[in-house]
C-alpha cells in the first residue's frame, strides 16, 4: 500500500500519527511525507534551519520511501491556498496513494485547516483519507478509526518526537512529554481493547 502523510509543519504528523507511521513502515508499506513548512520565520536567523534539521533526523528513524519539504510561510498558508492544492495534486499524480493521512478540518490552526481542506479536495475520488488528532487544536474530534499499536510503535513515536529539541527545550511543549504521549495512546487503546492506539476521523474510505 502507498501512503501519503501530510504535515503542515514539521512534527505535526509525528504528533498525530507517529505510532501509526511506525506500524505501517514496519509492515512494509510505502511511506511518502509532505511537509509544507519548517517554520523558519519563527526561529532566530542563526537557527532558521533547526526544525528542518530535526525533521531530517526523524526521517533517518522512519526511512520513508521519499519525502518533500516545501517552503510555505507559517500561519500564511491561506494566502497561497491554490499553491498548496497544486503541490498536493502534483505529488498525488506522482505517488498515486492508496491512503492519505493528514490534519483534520476541525483543527483550528489556520495552516492545518488549509492543508486539510485541500487534501480532501485533491484526493476525494481516488484515495482513502483519514485525519489524525491533535487534541490541543480541536474543540471536537470524531474518533471513527483506530490503529492498534504495539509497544515498539509507541516507543518509536516517542523516539521520533525526541528529535524536536526546539519544541521540547525552547518552547516547553507539554504534548511532547512522554507521559502525555503514553496517556493518550492508553485512552485510545482502551476504546478498542488494546494497550496502545491512535485515533483518526475518516473522510473517505475506498476498499
Amino acid at each position: 500500500m502507498k501512503v501519503v502523510v501530510l504535515s503542515p509543519h514539521t512534527d505535526d504528523s509525528e504528533l498525530g500519527a507517529g505510532g501509526t507511521i511506525s506500524r505501517l513502515s514496519r509492515e512494509g508499506h510505502e511511506i511518502h511525507y509532505i511537509v509544507f513548512s519548517t517554520c523558519a520565520q519563527t526561529l532566530p536567523p542563526s537557527k532558521e534551519n533547526m526544525l528542518r534539521d530535526e525533521f531530517e533526523e526523524v526521517v533517518k528513524l522512519v526511512s520513508p520511501t521519499d519525502y518533500y519539504i516545501l517552503d510555505y510561510t507559517v500561519r500564511r498558508f491561506n494566502e497561497r491556498r491554490q499553491d498548496v492544492l497544486d503541490d498536493i495534486v502534483r505529488i498525488r499524480d506522482e505517488v498515486k496513494p492508496d491512503l492519505v493521512i493528514g490534519p483534520s478540518p476541525s483543527d483550528y490552526h489556520q495552516d492545518h485547516m488549509i492543508v486539510a481542506k485541500e487534501m480532501i479536495r485533491a484526493f476525494k475520488t481516488n484515495s482513502s483519507i483519514i485525519s489524525y488528532e491533535l487534541p490541543w487544536n480541536h474543540l471536537t474530534f470524531d474518533t471513527q478509526m483506530f490503529f492498534k499499536l504495539d509497544k515498539i510503535d509507541i516507543d518509536h513515536k516517542i523516539e521520533q518526537l525526541s528529535k524536536y529539541k526546539s519544541q521540547i527545550e525552547r518552547k516547553k511543549r507539554l504534548y511532547f512529554e512522554e507521559e502525555f504521549i503514553l496517556g493518550l495512546a492508553n485512552v485510545r487503546g482502551v476504546q478498542c481493547e488494546t494497550q496502545y492506539a491512535e485515533a483518526f476521523s475518516v473522510f473517505r474510505w475506498i476498499q
